[in-house]
């Protein structure tokens, strides 16, 4: 079976590296995204390259790194399969800044082979990373993704400093998640966050819980535990820079949070395209 990009840009979509290679990956044609990289060097366990420059195609969103890192201290992964998840995770971050799969990646498929990967610790890093589009842009000083355990599930830790966005006043400057993907070899996978930890402003922000992705919301499942510190001050930082509905949501989303000392906590469940907050249905559901 093969692990697919919803799962990979589900676990980190903005913080694994790209493909080190100046053709396009099979199964993912120059009509759909390309990208250039510049400086590349074998090392003992994988490759480097100083640049990376990618797009969609037919999209004025770019992607643009100054320094890339592979490896797999195991010696377990081939280069060719470390350079296809730089490949899966470029097109997963680039889609994710566009807020979804352009329209001529539409029809288009890209796996990687979880067998590939059983045995190592493939790990990588990107620094000086910069997704752009006009009037909007969001760097990341350094982002790594280290593969621990690769059998008989996939666990990974995830860490991104330095992170800013013009247009996402919430946006965490710092990020890091432990997480486990169960069922690699099924048709279903299950995503358990065994810890997540962000900071933005002078507010923490704590979570746990499982994910259980489908086609789409309605077909897919969560139980998630979220905790947010200083609230109130976090509120009061973005009301003049975020937009009107991102602060009012804020606000409600606060009366409906039980407090812990200084966190606001949340039990938040999807299910059968229903969401419940502290058990309560919201009043629509989701497609």
């Amino acid at each position: 079976m093969s692990l697919r990009l919803t799962l990979l840009a589900a676990t980190a979509a903005l913080l694994t590296p790209v493909m080190a290679s100046a053709s396009t990956p099979d199964g993912l044609p120059a009509s759909c995204v390309t990208y250039e990289l510049g400086g590349t060097q074998t090392t003992a366990h994988g490759l480097t390259a100083k640049t990376l420059h990618a797009t969609l195609t037919g999209t004025d969103i770019t992607l643009d790194i100054h320094g890339v890192t592979l490896s797999d201290p195991s010696g377990h992964v081939e280069t060719a399969t470390l350079e296809r998840f730089n490949a899966v995770a470029a097109y997963a971050a680039l889609s994710a800044f566009r807020g979804g799969i352009s329209p001529a990646c539409k029809d288009q498929s890209l796996t990687i082979n979880s067998s590939d990967i059983r045995g190592g610790t493939p790990q990588a890093t990107w620094t000086n990373v910069t997704l752009a589009r006009p009037g909007h842009d969001m760097t990341i000083r350094k982002a790594s993704i280290q593969a621990v355990q690769t059998t008989p599930d996939l666990r990974l830790k995830v860490e991104g400093s330095g992170i800013h966005d013009t247009k996402q006043p919430l946006m965490p400057t710092q990020l890091s998640a432990d997480l486990t993907v169960q069922g690699l070899d099924t048709a279903r996978q299950q995503i358990t966050i065994n810890a997540l930890h962000a900071v933005t402003g002078s507010s923490a922000i704590d979570g746990k819980g499982t994910i259980e992705p489908g086609a789409t919301a309605s077909t897919s499942a969560a139980d998630l535990h979220i905790g947010v510190t200083n609230v109130d001050t976090l509120i009061g930082q973005i009301r003049d820079t975020a937009p009107k509905k991102v602060v009012a949501a804020l606000t409600i989303a606060r009366l409906m949070g039980r407090q812990s000392g200084d966190a606001t906590l949340w039990d938040v469940g999807l299910s059968g395209g229903v969401v419940t907050v502290n058990r309560i249905p919201l009043p629509f559901s989701v497609p």
